[in-house]
């Protein structure tokens, strides 16, 4: 699984700028809500 810093560096460097304050905690949640559910499904296939 790639880091959140990971994920931030591909969409600035795709959207070739800087995010806003606002943007980064909207992508932030969007990992956390990623990683929890991964996790998830690994341990329902466990």
């Amino acid at each position: 699984m790639i880091s959140f810093l990971q994920v931030l560096d591909d969409t600035e460097e795709k959207l070739g700028r800087q995010l806003w304050e606002n943007e980064v905690i909207f992508l932030q949640w969007v990992y956390e809500r990623y990683t929890k559910e991964e996790k998830q499904k690994i341990n329902f296939l466990s």
